[in-house]
């Protein structure tokens, strides 16, 4: 049986993917972010579809709202190119419309706790 945390972070995963799918995917413009993209080896487009990969075993925390902005923030994390890696994501709403959007995507800091695995 799924449980509630489960389902949530599933749907979540299911409307983020259709949003990159139809309207691209907006990177937040870090340093940390493109740092950690060369250091993996990875380009924006990489990024996107390490991003698209990820699945509800990848889930580490959320939602939790955004302290910045209004809407929530999901913690999703991925082992890439031996590395674990903290991907912080959001769908955020543009007007009338949502966009997904990577706030965070770097080196984890600390081991990543992943829940559903």
């Amino acid at each position: 049986m799924v449980d509630l945390p489960q389902l949530k972070s599933a749907l979540f995963l299911k409307e983020f993917k259709q949003l990159v799918q139809e309207g691209g995917l907006y990177v937040v413009n870090r340093f940390d972010h493109q740092k950690s993209m060369a250091d993996l080896g990875l380009t924006g487009e990489n990024c996107k579809v390490e991003i698209l990969g990820l699945s509800v075993t990848d889930y580490c925390k959320g939602p939790e709202p955004d302290k910045d902005r209004p809407g929530d923030i999901w913690v999703f994390g991925k082992k890439i190119a031996g590395r674990e890696v903290y991907i912080k994501l959001k769908i955020a709403q543009v007007g009338t419309h949502k966009i997904a959007k990577c706030i965070s995507f770097h080196a984890a800091e600390q081991p990543l706790c992943y829940p559903f695995k």
